[in-house]
């Protein structure tokens, strides 16, 4: 059967973003800021730090630099859909701010591109640090 005929099953289209998904806290905030590792690219830079959960929870932040609240509104909810509808592609058990950068020119399949790539670098590193550490030892 072609795939544009098959009905998607219920876990490919969960893409719920209930409050277990976010970052909400302050505290979880700043701790991601304080002991966090970042990469960037020419969208945003991305700060993460591993959790102690089974599930990838997320924030956005974003500056005035970006222009008035409606534009910094319209920005915030191209990160949150892009970090939302990726969410399936991040790796589990990590919590990760994006930081768009100002008068870059996004848009939602870019933020999609680069939410995933800046993640799987940022999981990546720290897994590649680890073995080093394991490997020296």
């Amino acid at each position: 059967m072609p795939l544009w005929l098959r009905r998607p099953r219920r876990q490919d289209m969960d893409h719920r973003a209930g409050k277990r998904y976010r970052l909400r806290r302050r505290s979880d905030i700043n701790a991601v800021f304080d002991g966090g590792t970042s990469a960037r690219d020419r969208l945003a830079t991305m700060i993460a730090r591993p959790n102690d959960l089974s599930h990838t929870r997320t924030g956005v932040g974003i500056s005035r630099r970006h222009g008035n609240a409606v534009r910094r509104n319209r920005i915030k909810r191209l990160c949150r859909e892009a970090m939302r509808l990726s969410r399936h592609d991040l790796p589990a058990g990590w919590d990760f701010m994006l930081l768009p950068r100002a008068g870059a020119k996004v848009t939602l399949a870019s933020l999609q591109k680069s939410v995933v790539l800046l993640a799987k670098r940022l999981a990546g590193a720290d897994a590649d640090d680890g073995a080093q550490g394991r490997s020296g030892q």
